[in-house]
């Protein structure tokens, strides 16, 4: 029988051990989505990564818990289970999310200076986990998804249409295709309103529904062997509207031959080779993109030249290059840094669009809602105006004055900062609204 202080003075000295060679301790706490290896695989997953000396662990017990380099916590299932009691000020929390904040938020209790690195799908993590990586065919150098990917590479060398740009073989699926726009989707009520788009885009184009909310069904080849095969375009459409929010709904169509409709809040350019996808959002209504989706599809050699890209990137998962990165940060990052509030990196700011339809104001988003988001999100717009029967100084305006105000066109009541005075006029900035259109202005001063 092991004595207990037997037990941990072994652990104690694996923990030495590993310090003494170099290599970086990774502890995963409790599961992702109930997996215990969170999905990184199995065996040594570290293997040809260019930081390679550290090694994971779903056991809490094999080291004392605080003696682990970083802990990974999946934030969606924080909620679930507790914490470890003991840590080390060098130890090196990691949160970990593929879900947008618009469907989990970051739980309350560790929102404050309780972690020190992000593991998510942001281009702004510092461990990018992303569900698509686009990697040169040549080099096999990393080119996307990022905030400066550079695409020249492809835009320099081709010509749209040029049928010399498309492999033989996606040619002939091409000409073998007979049936328009394909969807494969379990999420019935997603809070993007993609079903309330696709039930108006049905009515122009047709539109063939995979899955739990759907007519057809379809096995673990799907998109091998019915989607790529029959159908000319694939429904990207994400389940919310948040900054960088890409799944595998666009990975799965650019893997195989049939060109992505997305729709979701991304900077799709960011993420995927131009002309690779049609963006929704771009059209003024579904039964404009339906309209359109026919033209391409009728028109062969425009619709191939949405699959030149082909012949210069190849579509990865980004589990693996996550992994690496994980590696890479823990060696190079000595002392750990603190979120002071994760919460407000993770959402503030973050699903704007997602309000217009939480609210009410549209049932999906289209390229008109895109339009109202840019001019009414949260910067600060400047309108001006002269304040009547108060003196060309107006002298009772200060930073302390409470300013409130109605325009013809139905705002009425929001509340005024004062930013600064000129002769005659005073600027007012009004914070996530631009006033538009009443030719009446009426200010009231209060104090």
């Amino acid at each position: 029988m092991i004595r207990e202080e037997d037990y941990f003075a072994n652990e104690v000295d694996r923990a030495k051990t590993y310090r003494e060679k170099g290599i970086k301790t990774i502890l995963l706490w409790k599961t992702f989505f109930g997996n215990k290896n969170f999905f990184f695989g199995k065996g040594d997953i570290f293997r040809d990564c260019p930081f390679d000396k550290c090694k994971i662990f779903n056991d809490q017990n094999y080291l004392n818990v605080e003696d682990y380099d970083a802990i990974l916590f999946h934030g969606n299932e924080m909620n679930d289970y507790e914490v470890p009691q003991k840590r080390k000020m060098t130890q090196f929390y990691v949160y970990v999310n593929l879900e947008s904040p618009a469907n989990r938020k970051v739980h309350q209790k560790y929102q404050r200076s309780f972690f020190n690195l992000t593991m998510t799908y942001r281009l702004d993590s510092d461990i990018l986990w992303t569900y698509i990586i686009i990697e040169d065919v040549k080099s096999g150098e990393f080119v996307a998804p990022s905030k400066d990917v550079d695409w020249s590479a492809f835009q320099n060398h081709t010509n749209a249409g040029d049928a010399e740009e498309v492999p033989s073989a996606i040619l002939d699926i091409v000409r073998s295709k007979s049936k328009s726009v394909s969807w494969l989707v379990s999420n019935c009520y997603a809070k993007s309103g993609r079903s309330e788009y696709v039930k108006e885009l049905s009515k122009h184009i047709d539109v063939d529904i995979y899955g739990r909310c759907g007519e057809f069904s379809c096995d673990l080849n799907c998109f091998k062997d019915v989607i790529e095969a029959d159908y000319f375009f694939y429904l990207s459409f994400e389940n919310s509207f948040c900054d960088n929010y890409v799944t595998e709904k666009l990975t799965n169509p650019l893997r195989y031959n049939v060109v992505p409709v997305v729709y979701g809040s991304a900077n799709y350019s960011q993420f995927a080779p131009p002309n690779s996808y049609v963006n929704a959002l771009d059209f003024e209504s579904p039964k404009e993109l339906a309209t359109y989706l026919k033209y391409l599809s009728q028109d062969l050699q425009r619709y191939q030249s949405f699959l030149q890209w082909k012949k210069y990137y190849r579509v990865k998962g980004g589990t693996k290059r996550a992994v690496c990165t994980l590696c890479e940060v823990l060696h190079k990052q000595k002392k750990p840094k603190l979120y002071s509030d994760l919460s407000d990196w993770y959402a503030k700011d973050k699903c704007t669009i997602q309000t217009f339809l939480k609210n009410g104001i549209d049932k999906y988003a289209t390229k008109r809602t895109i339009m109202n988001h840019e001019q009414k999100q949260g910067s600060d717009y400047m309108i001006s105006y002269v304040l009547k029967g108060r003196g060309e100084k107006s002298p009772l305006l200060t930073k302390e004055t409470s300013l409130s105000f109605c325009i013809e066109n139905g705002y009425a009541n929001r509340r005024l900062t004062l930013s600064q005075r000129h002769d005659g006029e005073a600027v007012v900035y009004a914070r996530g609204r631009i006033f538009r259109g009443g030719s009446a202005i009426q200010i009231t001063v209060s104090r």
